[in-house]
């Protein structure tokens, strides 16, 4: 791939990446089983994260780690499978346009006020989320 020109380089990283996108979200649907709350919020995540992280970030070996995450998540409903679980949870209670239901989240001891609380817990959620990836060599987001 050396002896090929800036643009041809160039073409060959975006098909990567388009490549690796649509792998993700591939895999990420057959985990979830296609459900619908789940597969609009994966999209959702997928798009956002791809947007915004510069071509330069772009680190196949975090991708194949996560596609082989992934597929052991669909395999079997383990631990796994819980993890992304509970990040389509919280991406989705994390989406503004969500109708929180003030009923279950008062019953579940959280009060809609409390909006450092709910801040404080999405922050140490999402380093813990970080530690994740650099201990699995994974891009979860």
């Amino acid at each position: 791939m050396s002896s090929l020109g800036p643009a041809q380089q160039s073409l060959f990283k975006r098909q990567a990446i388009v490549h690796a996108y649509r792998h993700l979200y591939r895999a990420g649907l057959k985990v979830i089983s296609y459900s619908t709350p789940s597969r609009h919020v994966l999209l959702r995540t997928l798009r956002s994260s791809f947007r915004t992280s510069p071509p330069e970030d772009f680190n196949p070996h975090k991708i194949t780690n996560t596609l082989h995450f992934l597929q052991r998540a669909s395999d079997v409903a383990g631990l796994e499978h819980k993890i992304v679980k509970n990040l389509m949870m919280v991406r989705y209670w994390e989406q503004p346009q969500v109708r929180k239901d003030l009923r279950v989240l008062k019953g579940l001891g959280i009060d809609q006020r409390e909006s450092s609380l709910r801040k404080s817990v999405n922050e140490q959620f999402n380093v813990t989320l970080m530690l994740l990836n650099e201990s699995l060599g994974t891009c979860l987001k």
